[in-house]
């Protein structure tokens, strides 16, 4: 450390640089308007890159944010963020501000990865959004005709969003499954490229039926939920696929009882999360504690919850002494504490009126829509 004419102390830049990591962004926006400096400091690659690797190993020191998209009845289109706090170790949610006003009503989240969510923005072109800033990306989907033949079956579009560190580039994946014999499926795969700006058709694979129409992206890879017919019942598996190499894989989910389960995934402070949903009327809540060691899967919570007739849970947060679970369970979200047994709806969320509620947790960064 350096001292001034006037006593005062000045740090050296690469202290300001560790200090500032540590600052949230909505305070790191506001910092840009102190000095030519720091503007320049905060708006490099370099700072934007190392704040986001310090939101990920440092889960205790992020913000967390729930953006919701919904149509409600008589209102219109719904898009609201919410703060998932740390209060006593107990998860507090908070209403902050609707991130968008732009979004169509047939828009649709589509993923989220480093501060950033992926979004249907028309039939034709997809959004990239940092909520955060309000910076946003408009880029071209993929409009691909159905081939013909393929043993009679359907098409069905899935998609997946996230990050190849290998080459800093953002990519959204978006797969064409076509139904063959045997429940067997030809997956078509297209990849967009944000630095290239372009789509690129891969080598694609086959696999059992992707049940998940979005990929949860953790460690470099996404990951759907599929299955396929054994015997009297189902058999459930994970499909991936590496960002990186263009690899597909597959993990296996924890043992689970045959007896008409459906299984739903989720990725929570980084750790991949997957819900087995026994019959609508129970959900066992399992963590990899350590990814791709499938030995590493732990039962975290049993959710109990009426035969209603509602849609099954899909894990969306867990707090850090994983306690508590929010799930989103059809149209509703809802928050379970272990301690008390209890399942509540989720606070300051219009549940009752909700249609095509879309749902991404992630964390506030000063990623850049644009590469």
């Amino acid at each position: 450390m350096e001292e001034t004419s006037e006593g005062s102390t000045i740090f050296p830049q690469e202290v300001i640089f560790e200090i500032l990591l540590r600052v949230p962004v909505k305070s790191l926006l506001k910092f840009k308007c102190v000095s030519k400096s720091w503007l320049s400091l905060l708006s490099t690659p370099l700072f934007t890159k190392t704040h986001v690797k310090f939101s990920l190993h440092n889960p205790q020191m992020t913000d967390y944010r729930l953006a919701v998209v919904a149509t409600i009845s008589g209102l219109g289109r719904f898009c609201h963020v919410y703060s998932m706090g740390s209060e006593n170790t107990c998860v507090t949610v908070v209403k902050l501000n609707c991130f968008t006003k732009s979004l169509p009503l047939s828009s649709r989240i589509l993923g989220s990865c480093n501060g950033l969510i992926c979004l249907t923005s028309d039939s034709f072109t997809l959004m990239l959004l940092n909520p955060c800033t309000g910076k946003f990306n408009v880029f071209p989907d993929l409009m691909l005709r159905s081939k013909g033949g393929g043993g009679g079956g359907g098409c069905y579009i899935r998609y997946g969003f996230g990050y190849d560190a290998s080459v800093e580039d953002y990519k959204v994946v978006k797969i064409l499954s076509f139904a063959q014999i045997e429940g067997r499926y030809e997956n078509m795969v297209n990849v967009y490229s944000l630095k290239a700006k372009s789509w690129t058709t891969i080598q694609g694979f086959n696999s059992s039926y992707i049940k998940a129409k979005l990929g949860m992206f953790a460690n470099g890879i996404l990951h759907w939920e599929a299955c396929y017919n054994h015997g009297s019942g189902a058999v459930w598996e994970i499909v991936t696929f590496d960002l990186a190499a263009e690899i597909y894989g597959k993990i296996a989910l924890p043992s689970y009882e045959n007896e008409g389960v459906y299984w739903t995934l989720g990725v929570s402070r980084g750790d991949l999360v997957a819900c087995c949903n026994y019959e609508r009327n129970r959900a066992d809540m399992w963590v990899m504690k350590e990814y791709g060691v499938e030995k590493s899967w732990t039962k975290l919570v049993t959710i109990s919850s009426p035969v209603d007739g509602r849609a099954y849970m899909s894990p969306l947060f867990v707090a850090e002494n994983r306690d508590e679970v929010l799930v989103q369970h059809g149209e509703e979200l809802e928050l379970y504490n272990s301690r008390e047994g209890s399942l509540n709806l989720f606070k300051d969320f219009p549940s009752g009126d909700c249609r095509q509620v879309q749902v991404a947790a992630y964390f506030e960064s000063l990623a850049s829509p644009h590469i």
